[in-house]
């Protein structure tokens, strides 16, 4: 007995002494999926499709990561990445070209030798060579994706056929890192996501980009990464799983999540009785917010939640809507079950009307706000939060 056990310590050892050095990887860019319709989904064949997204953080290599949470196993001809009008690189999985993704499940690409630097902006390209259901998504209307003519055109540039809002599979970027840097997800629905923003837009349309370059100019370590759905609620399923369904998936599976900075609940209270959709109260709201806290701070995640924005001569605004944002917010400025808040309505609220948006800082519709609104948001929250 005494040598089986030398024996298998040796082993071990050996074992050890043959895996490779420990790599240390950022999550640099996401997206948050979800499920297409089925009465709405496009069926992608023999084509390619191209889709460009910023990354937050820089480093040597990156890794591709692929999202089929909702789909049957699909097959990926090719995959490339390349900086805009740059050299192509091509993407392998276990050293293939070709891959097989499983159904309902993720899938993560062997190490990219693409050097890119922060705010780089990444071009992906998949090739579909079979029928094949593209139904989970992000919508990116602002930066929509390309889809080509017939064929492989992963390694070269085309004109596009078409142009789709939706992005399928795409979920993620990571990049090599000397060291672990910490990882602050901003979640919530479409005022984080802000599903019509385009890469270059200026004044910056999403206040995660804001906060990210923040860091960067300040020396600090911190990536920024977004993890929202346009119309997305806490408590039930929308565009989207809810954001207590998604907290696992978009949140606590990232590694080196130090922060998750919470702006949601809007679309819980618009949508409270409408259209026979089940009437929510503030306690139920209140109930999600603390769920998603305490599954945060089991990780030693920190959670800032933002107030509640203004929502007067929106679509969906009651009366009883405002009194709940009333009190939700009241909740978040007293509580101690989030670390800090962000009191974001003050930021972003008309001074003469605090139950409405400034008309300087949205684009009309009375919910969310612009680049200049997004802008100010971004610049609002303190640093020394992070520090």
């Amino acid at each position: 007995m005494q040598g089986i056990k030398i024996v298998a310590a040796a082993a071990a050892l050996l074992l050890v002494g043959a895996a490779p050095a420990s790599e240390r990887w950022t999550r640099a860019w996401t997206a948050s999926m979800w499920q297409v319709p089925d009465a709405q989904v496009k069926t992608l064949a023999n084509v390619t499709i191209r889709s460009a997204v910023r990354v937050g953080a820089g480093g040597g290599q990156l890794r591709l990561r692929l999202a089929n949470d909702y789909g049957p196993a699909l097959t990926i001809g090719a995959a490339t990445l390349r900086l805009p009008g740059g050299k192509v690189v091509r993407v392998t999985f276990g050293g293939q070209v070709s891959v097989r993704v499983p159904e309902g499940a993720p899938l993560v690409s062997d190490p990219v030798a693409l050097p890119v630097k922060a705010f780089d902006v990444v071009e992906v390209s998949l090739f579909f060579p079979e029928a094949t259901p593209a139904n989970t998504v992000h919508d990116v209307i602002g930066e929509q994706t390309l889809v080509s003519a017939p064929g492989d055109h992963t390694l070269e540039d085309f004109v596009p056929a078409e142009k789709w809002r939706l992005r399928p599979l795409i979920a993620g970027l990571d990049v090599q890192s000397a060291k672990p840097r910490p990882v602050v997800v901003a979640f919530g629905d479409s005022i984080t996501d802000n599903v019509g923003c385009a890469n270059d837009a200026m004044p910056r349309c999403r206040w995660g980009d804001v906060l990210g370059r923040r860091f960067a100019a300040a020396g600090m370590p911190h990536v920024v990464v977004t993890q929202a759905i346009s119309g997305n609620r806490i408590l039930a399923h929308g565009t989207g799983p809810s954001a207590l369904s998604r907290f696992d998936r978009d949140v606590l599976a990232v590694p080196g999540v130090s922060h998750v900075v919470l702006l949601e609940g809007i679309n819980d209270i618009g949508n409270s009785g409408r259209d026979k959709r089940p009437v929510i109260t503030a306690d139920q709201l209140i109930a999600g917010y603390r769920q998603l806290a305490v599954r945060a701070h089991e990780r030693g995640i920190k959670v800032y939640a933002m107030t509640i924005l203004p929502f007067g001569g929106a679509g969906y605004q009651t009366p009883a809507g405002e009194a709940m944002r009333v009190q939700v917010n009241q909740w978040i400025r007293t509580t101690r079950d989030l670390d800090a808040v962000i009191d974001m309505e003050k930021v972003v609220a008309d001074p003469a009307n605090p139950t409405r948006l400034a008309a300087n800082l949205q684009g009309g519709d009375n919910l969310h706000p612009d680049g200049r609104g997004e802008t100010r948001m971004g610049e609002a929250i303190d640093l020394k939060l992070f520090r």
